[in-house]
């Protein structure tokens, strides 16, 4: 009698505190910020289409979704489930032209962080049709296409190795890149063919790799912790953004040495350009050639500035800074070149809430300089997830499935087309409590191991965590910061992935003031990283630890000692037979 009483005590209090809520929203005036060019009239054809002639697809990160949004009118289409922790986005064709490359409009392709894989799209359906299980362990943080649409490269962040994927079969080849520590993270591929150029954030340096065959030919030193690794249309220069210098590193693609160093902004990130075709016009993939592509300007993301900078590269230097709202990570560019979206990490103060976990926000802006909204935020919406990045397609190479045009053909393979899901949060339990306030470490509870881990700018209590094979792990993780280191910004949401066959399993949400907890079984052997999975800040990267499940039959794990050919069948995460498991092989 008493607990119901309390709880109507509070229900009441609840109802009240409502009640006063809804009339404060009452009497409070939405109000346009000064920075956003909102329309005057919300039904306007031309600010709020609902056909657009662009679309974006964009990885959700944390949410193992691809959302596909439209341009310029910045609705959401629709999501399609892949996975665990997705991060890069290319479209199949070539490579060449700018970040968006020249897409054929067949596939997607979406590296898959948390689940070591790769996921294959059809963007003729809207379904995901394969994936590819990667060899472990690797640790795929970044892909990007080969000159001639044939191959996937990708860096392996957690195992600083790089690898070369057939498309066709999955076969992949690996590669160490040395001295440990190494962290391979973002590259691009150069538009001959002849090379593939990606940053390595511990090293400080960039790596250039031939293509065949496949190896490290030379290493490069930039600035501190190099981000975005960009080659520009022409091919003749390499953007590196030095996160913690500030500052551009340029790369002649000819001399494979560093050109000129630009000073950018705090927190550079990631670069994209604009693209034109050999007349000097918006370039438009399947209908202008390939060749000759120019390119006027480049963007940069900035995220300590709070900023997006406008870099001229025939005179190398920033012509303009356009503020963000807020902390931009990744940016990306239209495929008609007119507008630029800041996919940015945090939200605060913008939205209304929807609950503890806060909405991350893209942002369109004007790039057109004729334009009376030049440089002026045209869009801002939350969005799900924590995006990685993003790629603008034209709408006309999707084929239009409409008016029974289904029945005329397209893409579909003959017999039956396969459409695969991914089955979330396999084998485990989720559970959210108050904050726990435990120290970390591990005790045993009822024959459970208790794993409590603690949050902050950046890294985890303890920093590595063993359990033997079989046991029932029960995963307390709690965010102790208070504000995110260097950026200050309040209420970071953190995360807490385990990668591999435990990504599903784990793939935590950790807001401040509450303690995730997670059960489940420590069924296969291994060394796996754990990483944060909602950006928190300039050093998020390096928010690391490692779980390891030991077989006692076996020993230790370690990178050498695991279960990892069944790791790669990613049991709970694929039915058997779904995926594609990668041949690790010498040579294609």
């Amino acid at each position: 009698m008493q607990s119901k009483t309390k709880f109507l005590m509070v229900g009441a209090l609840s109802a009240s505190c409502l009640v006063l809520g809804t009339a404060n929203a009452a009497e409070k005036k939405v109000v346009t910020p000064g920075w956003q060019n909102a329309a005057v009239d919300a039904s306007n054809a031309k600010d709020n289409p609902t056909v657009d002639p662009m679309l974006l697809y964009s990885s959700g990160g944390v949410d193992g979704k691809v959302a596909i949004i439209g341009i310029p009118s910045f609705k959401t289409y629709r999501h399609i489930d892949c996975g665990v922790d997705l991060h890069e986005v290319v479209f199949s064709g070539s490579p060449a032209g700018n970040k968006n490359g020249t897409p054929d409009g067949k596939y997607l392709y979406v590296n898959d962080k948390g689940a070591n894989t790769i996921c294959e799209l059809n963007l003729q359906t809207g379904y995901m049709e394969r994936v590819i299980a990667l060899p472990f362990p690797f640790g795929v943080h970044h892909i990007a296409l080969s000159a001639d649409g044939k191959t996937l490269y990708g860096t392996g962040e957690y195992s600083g190795k790089m690898s070369k994927t057939d498309i066709a079969s999955g076969k992949t080849e690996v590669i160490d890149w040395g001295p440990s520590p190494s962290a391979p993270d973002y590259l691009d591929a150069g538009k001959d063919g002849k090379y593939i150029y990606s940053g390595n954030y511990y090293h400080s340096a960039v790596g250039v790799f031939s293509t065949n065959p496949f190896k490290l030919v030379k290493s490069i030193p930039v600035g501190k912790n190099p981000h975005g690794v960009d080659v520009i249309p022409e091919g003749t220069m390499v953007l590196v953004s030095d996160k913690l210098s500030a500052t551009m590193s340029i790369i002649d693609t000819e001399k494979l040495a560093v050109k000129k160093v630009l000073p950018t902004c705090a927190g550079p990130l990631h670069s994209v350009m604009d693209v034109y075709n050999k007349d000097g016009g918006s370039y438009r993939p399947g209908i202008d050639s390939a060749q000759g592509l120019t390119s006027k300007y480049a963007y940069e993301s900035c995220f300590v500035a709070d900023a997006n900078v406008k870099v001229d590269l025939k005179k190398l230097e920033v012509v303009d800074e356009i503020p963000t709202h807020y902390r931009t990570g990744h940016i990306s560019i239209s495929a008609d070149n007119s507008y630029v979206m800041a996919l940015n990490k945090f939200s605060t103060g913008l939205f209304s809430p929807t609950g503890i976990v806060y909405p991350v926000n893209f942002e369109m802006w004007d790039a057109r300089e004729k334009s009376p909204t030049y440089g002026k935020t045209l869009k801002i919406m939350p969005v799900d997830g924590e995006p990685h990045n993003a790629k603008s397609i034209m709408a006309y190479l999707i084929k239009d499935w409409t008016r029974g045009e289904a029945e005329r053909g397209g893409l579909l393979k003959a017999g039956m087309t396969e459409v695969l899901d991914p089955v979330h949060r396999a084998k485990s339990k989720r559970y959210v409590i108050p904050k726990d306030n435990t120290p970390p470490g591990i005790k045993v509870v009822n024959g459970v191991k208790e794993i409590h881990m603690k949050a902050f700018s950046y890294g985890y209590i303890p920093r590595q965590v063993r359990v033997n094979k079989g046991d029932k792990v029960r995963l307390f993780a709690t965010n102790i910061d208070k504000a995110a280191g260097i950026t200050k910004n309040p209420d970071v949401t953190m995360g807490l992935t385990v990668y591999g066959p435990y990504g599903l399993r784990t793939n935590m949400d950790l807001p401040r003031g509450v303690t995730a907890v997670h059960e489940f079984v420590a069924d296969i052997a291994g060394e796996y990283e754990i990483f944060c999975t909602h950006f928190c800040g300039p050093l998020h990267l390096e928010m690391r630890a490692t779980f390891f499940v030991d077989d006692p039959k076996k020993g230790n794990s370690n990178l050498a000692v695991g279960d990892y050919a069944e790791a790669q069948h990613l049991p709970g995460l694929m039915e058997e037979g779904q995926i594609t498991v990668a041949e690790r092989v010498k040579g294609l």
